[in-house]
């Protein structure tokens, strides 16, 4: 006799822009253009991520932000909200500078309906923050510094259940 125990729902999103800071008054949410692999977890409208069943979840945010032409240094603010309203204790706070900065984040979540969705949201100081999408870089001959790299998306989000 044999079990199959399907996997757990989990996705990874990422994002190919640039995503920056349109007015530094208002909170903005996140976008992501690409799904890279999703069981059950549902990516709707580019930034409501929806999860399939209640549970707790693990959320990884890996972001590249920086502050295009700053003299110095400039206040980000990442979280989330889970269906439209934002999660207490979940911002992070940090200054980018002019050199790109990453933006990590591990959260663990609680889904209490199926269906919950969450975003992320974020601010900055001025609009010369954005999160950064780096472009990839072709290889030359002779071989020269940098050598050929994968693109850098600007956010690359993980979720998975954990219980």
């Amino acid at each position: 006799m044999s079990f199959h125990i399907p996997p757990n729902p989990h996705a990874t999103f990422s994002s190919s822009i640039d995503q920056p800071i349109v007015d530094p008054t208002l909170a903005q949410v996140i976008t992501f253009d690409t799904t890279i692999a999703a069981n059950g977890i549902t990516l709707v409208s580019g930034s409501r991520i929806t999860l399939p069943q209640p549970g707790n979840y693990s959320f990884a945010i890996s972001a590249v932000a920086s502050a295009v032409g700053a003299a110095n240094a400039k206040q980000v603010s990442i979280w989330f909200r889970k269906n439209g309203l934002d999660v207490t204790n979940s911002n992070t706070y940090l200054t980018v500078n002019k050199d790109p900065t990453i933006i990590a984040v591990v959260l663990d979540l609680p889904c209490s309906t199926a269906g919950d969705y969450y975003q992320l949201w974020w601010s900055g100081e001025t609009t010369g923050v954005k999160l950064d999408a780096v472009a990839a870089i072709p290889g030359t001959l002779p071989a020269t510094f940098p050598p050929a790299q994968p693109a850098s998306p600007s956010i690359i989000l993980t979720i998975g259940q954990i219980g």
